[in-house]
């Protein structure tokens, strides 16, 4: 099978990028962000990731667009048990891949996302710390 590298170039990187550590489980941690935002997160897909030296691994993606707001945010589950999909990233449950034209929906998501009650941490995160970013480019 032939394989192809994305050129990912100097341009600037269209999303910005939360980790959360939560002990909730994917579909928990998504159910308590629909309450406390009134978001509507849903199940959008389940990412296959090969790593280098270690075997593949799956993980789930939850997503919730507003057209009318003009963003969208995913949820993806980096941590499961057979290992994390970005490896820099181990000490992140989550990362809340989001894209809002206006650019100030991170800063409230953070902040809302502190405030909940089982999340023990959310830190926006540096594209550049990020390993593997093919990974993140899905639809």
């Amino acid at each position: 099978m032939r394989t192809q590298k994305l050129d990912i170039g100097e341009e600037e990187n269209p999303f910005a990028f939360l980790g959360v550590s939560c002990a909730d489980a994917g579909h928990r941690f998504c159910w308590s962000l629909n309450r406390k935002l009134g978001t509507h997160l849903g199940f959008h897909d389940e990412l296959e990731v090969t790593h280098k030296r270690r075997p593949m691994t799956r993980h789930c993606v939850w997503r919730h667009e507003d057209v009318e707001e003009g963003w969208t945010f995913d949820v993806i589950w980096n941590r499961v048990p057979d290992g994390a999909m970005i490896p820099t990233l181990v000490h992140f449950d989550y990362l809340l891949r989001i894209e809002s034209f206006m650019g100030e929906r991170t800063e409230l998501l953070m902040d809302a996302l502190r405030k909940m009650r089982r999340v023990a941490a959310c830190f926006p995160v540096d594209t550049a710390a990020i390993t593997q970013q093919e990974v993140l480019y899905y639809e």
